[in-house]
């Protein structure tokens, strides 16, 4: 169950720097949204697989 977190840490870590990422590459912010968006989705997974265990 302790592994579904480490995931979730390395999303918040880069949606934290996701504004210096979309700088450094020059995307107009679109690369923010896109790793936001990307790193809402995964942690949403491993919620969900590290709760399901749980629950079932």
């Amino acid at each position: 169950m302790w592994i579904y977190f480490i995931p979730v840490i390395i999303c918040v870590v880069i949606s934290l720097f996701s504004n210096k990422i979309d700088d450094y590459f020059q995307c107009n912010k679109t690369l923010k949204k896109v790793i936001i968006t990307f790193s809402c989705g995964i942690i949403a997974v491993c919620m969900i697989a590290a709760v399901l265990p749980v629950i079932l």
